[in-house]
C-alpha cells in the first residue's frame, strides 16, 4: 500500500463533502450559478463574476490575469492566495482540455503567466501551490480519506471544482474567524496592544476582544504608511477602542517606555516555510526593537492563515529579491527604479513601488503565529508544509 499524506486542512475537506448529487441543502453542493438563491442565509461572501467582453468574432481568451485583479477589486475581504485559487478554478472552465495531463500542463502554464505578473509573486504562489497539489491528487485518485469515500474521474474532479470554487473563500473567511477567536485570548484587560500596517486579520483579532466586556485595552498603531492603517484606526475607535497613533521613527522610544505594551501583533503577506514571514517594509525592524529595546522584551505575534505559508526559505541577499519579490535592491540606491515598466538593470520589469515594498523577519524575532489550526511556533512551520501543503 502507498503511503499517502494527509490533505492541506484549508481544501482536504472539499473533493469529498459531496456523498450524492441529491443533497441540494448541503451548501458544499451549491454551484456557482444556485449561490445567488442562498444569498439570504448566506451573506458573507457574495459571488464573484469575472466579466468578459465578447467581440463579434467570438468569445475573448481566458485571461487570468485580468480574472485575478478582477477578483481582488470585486471583493476587498479576499486574499491574494485565495483569489489566485480562484483564478486557477475560472481556468478550469474555460479551458478545453478534455485529459488530466492537458489539464495539468495548462495550469502550470497560466500559473507561470499569473505569477510573472506579480512584482511580489509568493502570496500568489502560496494559493497556485495549495491548489496545484490538490488538484494533482485528485486526478492521480489520491484524495480518498476513508473506504467510503468514492475516487472521482478527471470529469467529476473538474466539475466538482467548478461548483464549488468559492468555498475556498468560504473557508478562508472560516479561518479569519477562528483566528481572531484565538488571537483574542492574548488580549488582557488593562494592557497595551502595539500594531500596525493595516492587516485585516489583526483588525479582526482586536475588534474580537473588544466584544468581550470585561476587557478593556488600548492600541498604539504605528501608522507606517500602509494605504489601509488609517481605515483600520478609524473602524476601532467606531469601537470604542482607544487608540493612539504614532510614527514609525517613534517605535523605540515607545516600545522602552510604556510597560504596558504587552504585545506586538502584525499580519503578514507570507509565511516563509523555515518559520519566518515576509511583510511590508518596516515589519523586520518592529520584531528586532520589540526583542532588543532596552526594558522592552515583548511578545511578538503573526496571525496569518496557513494558506499563506509558502515554500520558500530566503538564503540569498537580498532576502526578500533572493525569493522572487521585484523591488529596490539595497545594494544598488542609484540605479534601481520602481514603477511599471521601469527599468531594471536594463531590464524592463514591473517593480514593486516604494510603499508597497517588503522585507523578511527572522523566525528568531518571531514568539509564534495564530492560526485556525492553534498558536504555532516558527519551528512548527516546516512541520505544517510537509503535512498539509
Amino acid at each position: 500500500m502507498l503511503w499517502r499524506r494527509p490533505l492541506p486542512r484549508f481544501i482536504a475537506s472539499v473533493h469529498f463533502t459531496i456523498r450524492t448529487p441529491n443533497m441540494a441543502t448541503d451548501d458544499l453542493n451549491t454551484t456557482v450559478a444556485a449561490a445567488p438563491a442562498a444569498s439570504s442565509t448566506t451573506t458573507a461572501l457574495p459571488i464573484r463574476t469575472v466579466e468578459t467582453t465578447t467581440p463579434s468574432d467570438g468569445p475573448a481568451p481566458f485571461d487570468i490575469v485580468q480574472t485575478y485583479r478582477d477578483l481582488l477589486a470585486t471583493d476587498p475581504e479576499i486574499t491574494m492566495p485565495v483569489a489566485a485559487i480562484e483564478s486557477l478554478i475560472e481556468l478550469l472552465r474555460a479551458s478545453p482540455a478534455s485529459t488530466a495531463m492537458e489539464t495539468v500542463e495548462v495550469v502550470k502554464k497560466e500559473k507561470a503567466k499569473l505569477l510573472a505578473s506579480a512584482p511580489n509573486p509568493l502570496p500568489l504562489l502560496a494559493g497556485a501551490d495549495l491548489f496545484e497539489q490538490y488538484l494533482l491528487r485528485s486526478l492521480r485518485g489520491q484524495t480518498a480519506t476513508s473506504a467510503v469515500d468514492p475516487v472521482l474521474g478527471f470529469d467529476e474532479t473538474r466539475q466538482h471544482l467548478l461548483n464549488n470554487r468559492q468555498l475556498f473563500a468560504r473557508r478562508a473567511k472560516a479561518a479569519r474567524d477562528n483566528i481572531a477567536v484565538r488571537g483574542a485570548e492574548y488580549i488582557h484587560d488593562g494592557h497595551v496592544v502595539l500594531t500596525g500596517g493595516g492587516s485585516r486579520i489583526v483588525t479582526k483579532i482586536l475588534l474580537k476582544a473588544a466584544a468581550d466586556r470585561t476587557k478593556r485595552f488600548d492600541v498604539i498603531y504605528v501608522m507606517d504608511g500602509s494605504a489601509r492603517s488609517a481605515a483600520t484606526v478609524a473602524s476601532l475607535r467606531h469601537d470604542d477602542i482607544e487608540v493612539e497613533t504614532i510614527k514609525p521613527q517613534t517605535v523605540s522610544h515607545v516600545l522602552g517606555n510604556n510597560k504596558r505594551i504587552n504585545v506586538v501583533l502584525v499580519g503578514t503577506e507570507v509565511v516563509t516555510q523555515n518559520g519566518g514571514i515576509i511583510s511590508r517594509m518596516g515589519t523586520a525592524q518592529l520584531a528586532f526593537l520589540a526583542k532588543h529595546v532596552p526594558g522592552s522584551q515583548k511578545r511578538f505575534l503573526v496571525a496569518a492563515e496557513t494558506h499563506k505559508i509558502v515554500r520558500k526559505t530566503p538564503l540569498v541577499y537580498p532576502l526578500v529579491n533572493g525569493v522572487g519579490v521585484r523591488q529596490r535592491d539595497p545594494r544598488k540606491f542609484a540605479s534601481v527604479h520602481t514603477g511599471a515598466g521601469k527599468p531594471n538593470d536594463d531590464k524592463q520589469q514591473i517593480m514593486l513601488a516604494e510603499e508597497d515594498e517588503v522585507d523578511y523577519t527572522d523566525p528568531e524575532l518571531i514568539d509564534g503565529f495564530i492560526t485556525e489550526q492553534g498558536v504555532k511556533m516558527p519551528s512548527q512551520i516546516w512541520e505544517m508544509v510537509d503535512d498539509y501543503i
